[in-house]
């Protein structure tokens, strides 16, 4: 058996039990490419909801290439990775003129790389080629039993149908996500009858296994400065880690200084706050400062304005603290 005479086995499973994703339905290239950048390092299942929400905000590249940076970020708050939403908006000013029909052409947009690259071509314009994300990298490696990725897309690629190769390349990337998974269920494998490695009951070593970095903790204190009704916020400067998304005032601590914050705050209304961006992992514990004068550092907004505001996830997650405690005092009054 080989991939050429396999993948129609592959056809045939997919059109039978892919599963019904909105993004799979009219793929254009401009609805190909927001679902693939909302897709890197984002579940499926996650995405959903945060695609329809687009789409109806943004229908066309048109709206989301007129629309204002802020209103992208609060679109796209919660997914995190906030560079391919500034991306995306870029990248919506660039396609006005048009969109590229040649790979060539994507690659050159920053924020599109070979994978995205490949699936708009693939899914949008129906061109024989293969999307390698992290799920058909399993697949391939498995299949051919090699750690050359480059060798095993270059073989899938040779022998891709040119009969609806969308179908084909599509399939391989919803095999990776529910069948070919890091702990696979191959009796239920399409491929299982040309799969070499699953032949030589090496799946588990394919494929090669990547290191993880762990994230540096950084340990924070948030200061909620307090206006009469209004709390100072900071809109983080175009090349700072949180470009254009806005937090409370920070400063920056000690492991041995966090703990003490958290001894002498024991009582605070408050909860720590973890969240994760890059190779950061942030540790943030809120405390609130009322305030008899406008700090000119920082922009203040009454909640409902804040609520508005594109904010990093972990200041989001503090921002629904304090309107929940502000909730529970005006009841109380």
């Amino acid at each position: 058996m080989s991939f050429k005479t396999d993948q129609e086995s592959l056809r045939t499973w997919f059109l039978a039990s892919k599963r019904a994703l909105p993004w799979r339905e009219n793929p254009n290239p401009y609805r190909v490419l927001v679902s693939e950048v909302m897709l890197q390092q984002t579940r499926a299942d996650v995405v959903i909801d945060y695609f329809n929400r687009w789409m109806q905000q943004f229908p066309t590249v048109q709206e989301l290439a007129e629309a204002s940076i802020e209103t992208v970020l609060k679109a796209w708050e919660g997914l995190g990775y906030y560079s391919r939403a500034r991306n995306l908006h870029q990248a919506a000013k660039i396609l006005l003129s048009g969109f590229p029909t040649d790979y060539q052409g994507w690659i050159n947009i920053k924020g599109v790389g070979p994978y995205t690259a490949n699936a708009i071509l693939s899914f949008a314009y129906h061109q024989p080629v293969v999307a390698m994300d992290a799920n058909v990298q399993r697949v391939l490696s498995r299949y051919f039993e090699t750690f050359d990725l480059k060798w095993a897309e270059k073989e899938a690629t040779k022998d891709l149908s040119r009969e609806n190769p969308e179908e084909i390349a599509e399939g391989l990337i919803e095999l990776g996500a529910t069948i070919c998974t890091p702990k696979p269920f191959c009796e239920l494998c399409p491929l299982k009858k040309g799969c070499r490695s699953f032949f030589n009951h090496t799946i588990a070593n394919y494929p090669a296994k990547k290191i993880l970095k762990k994230p540096k903790s950084v340990y924070k204190k948030v200061i909620l400065f307090q206006y009469e009704n209004r709390f100072g916020v900071y809109r983080s400067k175009p090349k700072e880690l949180f470009a254009d998304l806005y937090r409370f005032f920070e400063k920056d601590l000690s492991p041995h200084a966090y703990q003490n914050l958290i001894y002498e705050q024991h009582q605070s209304p408050f909860k720590e706050v973890r969240s994760t961006a890059t190779t950061f992992q942030f540790f943030l514990f809120p405390v609130i400062e009322k305030t008899g004068f406008l700090n000119q550092e920082l922009e203040f907004y009454t909640l409902t304005e804040c609520l508005k505001l594109p904010f990093t996830s972990g200041h989001k997650k503090i921002l629904h603290q304090l309107l929940a405690l502000n909730l529970k005092q005006d009841q109380e009054w």
